[in-house]
């Protein structure tokens, strides 16, 4: 349950955001907007492999101030991290016009805190988790790409021009991370897994570029690296059931 300090601290965050008076604006902190999928490699845990969860029994699992700043379910449902005391746990956008006035507020204020969902750049951004297995031929369904593009033209809206589609990442590619094998260990010197041919994976492939190709369907053009998927790819060679081979230690440099 969630504790009174915690929830009085939401609400300060947010409080801006929620004031009658004045336009709603994004918080000021946010620079990035990064984009999650649940599903992943989980190369220690082989059976959690590619698979995720409904909303309610991801956020269980969630520490108080760890999570993105949503999830958009399958059905394009909207799962903030924090609901306000007493409202819904979650809500659907009317995705055929663009945010009203009390959308653009609701939407400032569950931008507003900060949560842990990106390593090295919490301060700075705002996260969003697609349920979504990960996997790069899984595809995403129409109701749920129509809602996170909902999302993101009114975060950029919000921000009043400070934000572009340029702002607009995945997440793996603000964290490129090896996989290390230890929580409690990632540095250059511990442990990590690798693929068949002794080359580091990568713990963060997330989202597939198919997301990206969906979102340029809906007229949101994020820039793309060429051949985004690559890390992805070869973490899904892995067999079914198994766990990667291990070595150490790595450099962290960009390929």
């Amino acid at each position: 349950m969630r504790s009174a300090t915690w929830t009085a601290a939401l609400l300060l965050a947010s409080g801006s955001a929620l004031a009658a008076e004045g336009p709603p604006r994004l918080s000021s902190r946010i620079q990035r907007i990064v984009i999650h999928a649940l599903g992943g490699p989980a190369y220690d845990r082989p059976e959690r492999r590619f698979l995720f969860f409904d909303p309610p029994r991801t956020q269980s699992h969630w520490k108080p101030r760890f999570g993105a700043h949503w999830i958009v379910w399958t059905d394009g449902s909207l799962w903030p991290r924090h609901s306000p005391p007493g409202g819904p746990r979650s809500w659907r956008p009317d995705t055929t016009r663009p945010a009203d006035e009390a959308d653009r507020r609701r939407v400032a204020a569950e931008a507003a805190p900060v949560y842990a969902h990106l390593y090295n750049g919490n301060a700075d951004s705002v996260g969003i988790e697609l349920a979504h297995s990960g996997r790069a031929g899984d595809p995403f369904p129409a109701a749920q790409v129509r809602t996170l593009a909902w999302l993101l033209r009114s975060l950029l809206d919000l921000s009043g021009g400070r934000l572009t589609v340029a702002d607009i990442h995945g997440h793996k590619d603000l964290d490129r991370r090896p996989a290390y094998l230890h929580p409690s260990c990632e540095r250059p010197g511990c442990p990590y897994f690798v693929d068949g041919q002794g080359r580091a994976l990568r713990r963060r492939v997330d989202p597939p570029e198919s997301l990206f190709l969906a979102l340029a369907r809906e007229g949101i053009g994020v820039p793309r690296p060429a051949d985004g998927d690559a890390d992805l790819r070869r973490a899904e060679t892995i067999t079914a059931g198994e766990r990667p081979p291990v070595a150490g230690p790595v450099s962290l440099s960009k390929p």
